[in-house]
């Protein structure tokens, strides 16, 4: 019989037991409770805890984002559908969006840190923290130096500039004036939204283009070949022939 800790099957009577992650009564029998806890319903909610920062301690689910013990009547998934824990997923969310910032370990209960890849560093995982380290000029300047390379945008002789080769723009080098050309910056953008439609699935590389000052060229890894790294190019590219037939 599957019970304890690992399951979330307690005792609720003679006849029956609860699952408290699925909050739902099971006859007590040994093939009852292992229906359910083989289940696609029961092993949805083990990935919704390890998803949400919620444990299972001393027979009460726990949930670490709102330091809550759940009801005897909740389970996992009417939990994170309440508005509490919801706004505050989305409130992380959008923290964290875009900053190489890792909540895995958090929410899967490993630790109470979150980590930023970018400074290297632990961030005691409250929203307060978090907005903090995203606001503080030395993460903003780690950031920027991580996109560089990653749309294409490199040094020149003159320090106070950086040089956008997608653009074929100058901007000021600073960590603020570079992540707003990234994120708004008509042109900039619209050039890698254009290059990711016609690449998605094709085997396209514009990596080397974007890492490298001097490189024209992307890299169809379907068809062996150099093409210009433009939007013409490669649309003509991946609507050849030649191009279309490795697909066959």
């Amino acid at each position: 019989m599957k019970t304890g800790l690992l399951h979330g099957i307690v005792a609720n009577s003679k006849t029956r037991v609860r699952c408290v992650f699925c909050g739902v009564y099971i006859p007590k029998a040994n093939k009852c409770i292992e229906e359910h806890t083989n289940g696609m319903k029961h092993k949805e909610n083990i990935d919704l805890m390890a998803e949400n920062g919620m444990s299972y301690v001393n027979d009460e689910l726990y949930c670490k984002p709102c330091n809550v013990y759940l009801t005897g009547e909740e389970s996992v998934a009417s939990h994170v559908e309440e508005d509490q824990h919801a706004n505050w997923i989305a409130a992380i969310d959008d923290l964290i969006e875009g900053e190489f910032i890792n909540i895995d370990s958090y929410l899967a209960s490993e630790n109470e840190d979150v980590f930023c890849e970018v400074c290297d560093a632990k961030v005691t995982c409250t929203l307060q923290n978090i907005e903090a380290h995203v606001n503080d000029i030395l993460h903003r300047s780690n950031v920027a130096e991580k996109l560089k390379p990653l749309n294409g945008i490199f040094p020149v002789e003159n320090d106070d500039e950086v040089w956008c080769k997608v653009c074929d723009q100058y901007i000021e080098n600073t960590a603020q004036r570079i992540l707003e050309h990234i994120d708004d910056d008509t042109l900039h953008v619209e050039w890698f939204m254009d290059i990711e439609d016609l690449t998605e699935g094709q085997e396209v590389s514009i990596q080397d283009y974007l890492k490298n000052e001097h490189e024209k060229n992307a890299f169809c890894n379907k068809c062996q070949m150099e093409l210009l790294c433009n939007v013409q190019s490669i649309t003509d590219h991946v609507n050849s022939e030649a191009h279309l037939n490795q697909f066959s």
